[in-house]
């Protein structure tokens, strides 16, 4: 297993199991986490906030509000101008809420009961920090908090939230609503729902050092700058002084049917860029004039059908990259339905049009090489496995899939999640809107192959394929 390199993916029950085992591995008493995992959020929105700018915090009765209530109070020492709501339901406060509460009362900070919507005054100019309910929502909102996550929305201030908005669960939100956040922060761990391309907000992971070693296995685990860097860089090829292109393999590209050259183009291209010693084109003649700008790039002739499959010679290359631009013809299809009937011994990378063929022609997919990677975009993903009922069911498909067929697949979205051969599951969070534009799929494919070429395994291949990616946008 490759080792922790990001913060872990939890369901809502075990967030609580990995608090509860850092307690008991450190030890530390929850108040002290809580603390400490709070004064590193205030870190975080220090970075956001600007003083001078007025903070209403809402908090629940649970261990989500005690939150909040923490961050009130170390605000206000900081000198930022804070106030708090505080929802009214004595009997099921906790005892950190309860201990933070009594804490709070000794600052200057307002603090407001709230009884029912009638109780609750938020101003747009306020930034709002939602510590209503956190990952342990089981059941969509009702009463008093559902109005005023409806008041919130409907005003539409700046939200950040922690941990999770209020009114999204583990997977998804319940039936109902939820707060619209602009920012969620979430403190060491991850929730699954907030990596679906149906909320929009960013995410901001706080490290509060929980501890990794014990407690509960994650789901996954979510890459990001700082705590991934140093496992991406320690993967990522070696050069040596005396590297020659001999030794750091050789990347061979299929695609670029008529009208579609600049694809493949810009595969090769990243596949050379990130290191691969040698790189080969194969495409039709009439690709050749777009890689006259590239004369360290190699060309190889092919027609693309089934009889130029049947004669391409594949030995001596160790990565194999095909689809950017292959088109979805009768004769592609031949040609990659030949081609899967050679003995490949080099990893692959499938992209575009070679899934959309697999797509039409499920049967394909058997013959896909063990070890080989999907890069499907959602549109793709949806062609090869058809649309899921939710996120659980996605991720439990498609990990149970790539298990079986011993491949990976790197479902590509603002939060790209890779799901391994091995059942491990990796999600990127370094894309961002400048990857939304034609060819980083295209180059996501090149920087793949050009790693695998130099001899990575296809999943950490795969794994610094997408968190490197925004580098090359």
């Amino acid at each position: 297993m490759i080792k922790q390199i990001g913060f872990p993916i939890f369901s809502s029950e075990n967030k609580k199991l990995a608090d509860k085992s850092t307690i008991l591995a450190e030890p530390i008493p929850s108040i002290d986490l809580l603390e400490r995992a709070c004064y590193q959020l205030v870190r975080k929105l220090e970075k956001e906030i600007s003083l001078g700018v007025p903070i209403h915090i809402v908090c629940g009765n649970g261990n989500n509000g005690a939150d909040g209530l923490c961050i009130a109070r170390i605000l206000n020492f900081k000198g930022y101008l804070v106030e708090v709501s505080v929802l009214q339901n004595q009997s099921q406060y906790t005892i950190e809420h309860n201990i933070q509460f009594r804490l709070l009362e000794l600052t200057t900070v307002k603090i407001t009961r709230v009884k029912n919507i009638e109780d609750f005054f938020i101003s747009k100019d306020q930034i709002i920090i939602d510590a209503i309910v956190g990952s342990g929502l089981n059941k969509a909102l009702d009463g008093e908090i559902k109005d005023i996550v409806l008041k919130i929305n409907e005003l539409n201030p700046i939200v950040f939230s922690i941990d999770n908005p209020t009114g999204i669960g583990t997977w998804d939100h319940f039936e109902g609503h939820y707060i619209h956040a602009n920012k969620t922060f979430c403190l060491g761990t991850v929730s699954p729902a907030l990596l679906s391309r149906n909320y929009q907000q960013d995410i901001v992971c706080v490290d509060i050092g929980l501890n990794e070693t014990q407690g509960p296995t994650p789901l996954g685990w979510f890459l990001t700058k700082g705590k991934s860097t140093e496992f991406i860089e320690s993967t990522l090829p070696k050069h040596k002084k005396h590297d020659h292109k001999g030794n750091r393999g050789h990347a061979l590209v299929i695609g670029g049917n008529t009208g579609m050259h600049g694809a493949i183009c810009m595969t090769a291209k990243m596949a050379s860029q990130v290191g691969a010693g040698n790189v080969t084109i194969c495409s039709h003649m009439n690709t050749l004039p777009y890689i006259t700008t590239m004369p360290e790039i190699q060309f190889k002739e092919s027609a693309l059908d089934g009889k130029a499959a049947d004669y391409l010679e594949i030995e001596g290359y160790e990565s194999i990259a095909i689809g950017p631009g292959l088109g979805v013809s009768a004769k592609t299809t031949a040609f990659l339905s030949f081609m899967l009937g050679k003995r490949i011994i080099a990893p692959m990378v499938f992209d575009a049009d070679a899934l959309n063929i697999i797509a039409k022609n499920k049967n394909l997919i058997q013959r896909v090489p063990e070890n080989s990677i999907f890069t499907p975009h959602p549109k793709e993903l949806e062609r090869l496995f058809g649309k899921f009922d939710n996120e659980n069911s996605k991720w439990k498909f498609l990990s149970e899939f790539a298990r079986k067929q011993k491949i990976h697949i790197l479902a590509k979205d603002t939060y790209s999640i890779l799901f391994c051969a091995d059942g491990e599951i990796y999600v990127n969070g370094t894309g961002n809107e400048r990857l939304a534009k034609g060819g980083s799929g295209d180059k996501l494919t090149g920087l793949i192959a050009g790693y695998l070429a130099q001899g990575l395994k296809a999943k950490h291949a795969a794994i610094c394929g997408m968190f490197e990616l925004i580098e090359f946008a």
